[in-house]
């Protein structure tokens, strides 16, 4: 259930909730593991991305 999965994950600090693995999640949040993990994929992305173009813009000055 959705509420469940966020009363769960909503206690953890972004570094862990970030850090986690897919076996983590899943015995965590069995019945949302992988759409859990694929949106987590997502923000790790962007976050990386952000960083990227964020160092490429500070390497100019």
């Amino acid at each position: 259930m959705y509420c469940s999965t966020v009363s769960t994950l909503g206690v953890l600090s972004s570094d862990v909730l970030l850090g986690m693995s897919k076996e983590e999640i899943r015995t965590v949040c069995p019945e949302e593991a992988g759409k859990v993990f694929f949106q987590l994929q997502a923000v790790k992305s962007s976050i990386a991305v952000s960083n990227v173009s964020h160092d490429k813009a500070n390497s100019c000055y």
